[in-house]
């Protein structure tokens, strides 16, 4: 698992041990995509050793962490990607959201428009990578959970 949080770890290490899967489980606390990359780069890991990745992590960086996770599945495995449906914003027409990504932020936080960019531009990424996912042949089996925020599952073939 990778996390930019030792907190959220210590969650997620009380329950592998109370399953007696502690041993399973490579944790690393860290930026996404360096730790990815390290793991690709590992002789113990590498290309085709991973059983699962789930991505739950900045939309914005969604497309390199499933380029990565995909290299680092192996043939069989799953890749999953979390918030698929993004609060519904999925639904959204791409033009509302180019709209809405090149929004002015401005001085105000916590004003009725804060991180209304930011938002637009999450969803733009969540949406052209389940569009990427669907059409790509080195996947098969895409399901589209619409259970709690989505989540899109994948095989690697």
């Amino acid at each position: 698992g990778l996390d930019v949080s030792e907190e959220y770890a210590e969650v997620g290490r009380k329950h592998w041990r109370e399953a007696g899967a502690e041993d399973y489980i490579d944790f690393r606390v860290g930026d996404a995509s360096a730790s990815l990359d390290a793991m690709l780069e590992e002789d113990d890991l590498g290309p085709g050793s991973v059983d699962l990745c789930f991505i739950d992590a900045d939309k914005v960086g969604y497309d390199g962490y499933y380029e990565r996770c995909l290299r680092l599945t192996r043939s069989g495995g799953i890749v999953a990607v979390d918030n698929a449906v993004w609060g519904g914003r999925v639904a959204l027409p791409d033009e509302i959201l180019e709209a809405l990504a090149g929004f002015p932020e401005g001085d105000d936080d916590d004003g009725p428009l804060a991180g209304v960019a930011e938002a637009a531009r999450s969803t733009r990424c969540v949406k052209a990578l389940a569009d990427k996912i669907a059409k790509d042949d080195r996947v098969e089996r895409v399901c589209f959970l619409t259970m709690a925020d989505g989540v899109i599952i994948c095989r690697k073939k």
